[in-house]
């Protein structure tokens, strides 16, 4: 038999239980862990991230108590592909019978599973696609990749947005990207990858620095 409770916060009624309590938490969870090893079953319980992003480490990010991982027997994280932007990558961030640092990769797929005789359309349905070989990786490797993959798409695609109509002064871009929570490191980075290119004003020797993107390659053969 098997139990999920999705969110494991909600098993801790509102307002009842402090959720950042260690002491709290734990009280609650003692009675459904003796009810598992009495019956037999297996309890799953989904949890969400905490917003604690300066943190890399996949145990710490689990809700907002230790207790919830202290737990558990197995934690498995689902974080960002960093080498695929489509993709997940589900890994293990515990595990208490042996060292496991294999996660799985997968991304979604839609397919036609019937048809509504009713609107004469077809009916689509999600499902996962699990690729087929392991990847190596540890849960902490994992966050820490996809973290700083997904700073950089975010600063590339802040680019190619503000930059599409024309070239912008340097000073604004690095105003607005920091409004926007983008870290001016990251920034330059995405500008070189991206082969953006800087020029001052002509004309002018106090003139502003102005980023501009590189003239689009036409393809081959043409069109």
């Amino acid at each position: 038999m098997l139990v999920i409770i999705d969110p494991v916060s909600a098993y801790l009624g509102v307002g009842k239980v402090d959720g950042r309590s260690a002491t709290d938490v734990r009280g609650v969870l003692s009675p459904l862990k003796d009810m598992a090893e009495e019956f037999h079953i297996a309890v799953i319980g989904i949890a969400h991230f905490n917003k604690k992003d300066d943190i890399k480490s996949a145990l710490l990010r689990v809700s907002d108590s230790i207790a919830y991982v202290a737990a558990a027997r197995h934690v498995y994280a689902v974080v960002e592909d960093p080498e695929d932007k489509n993709g997940k990558l589900f890994v293990k961030a515990k595990n208490n019978l042996a060292r496991d640092t294999k996660a799985l990769r997968y991304g979604m797929s839609v397919k036609t599973v019937g048809r509504d005789s009713r609107l004469n359309v077809d009916i689509d349905a999600p499902y996962i696609v699990w690729h087929p070989q392991h990847v190596e990786i540890t849960a902490n490797e994992a966050m820490q990749a996809a973290t700083g993959q997904t700073a950089k798409r975010e600063a590339r695609e802040f680019l190619l947005e503000r930059l599409e109509a024309g070239a912008m002064k340097q000073d604004d871009v690095l105003e607005e990207a920091k409004q926007e929570g983008i870290a001016e490191k990251t920034l330059r980075r995405a500008k070189k990858e991206l082969g953006i290119k800087s020029r001052k004003e002509q004309g002018r020797t106090d003139g502003a620095w102005f980023w501009e993107l590189p003239p689009k390659r036409e393809s081959w053969p043409p069109s």
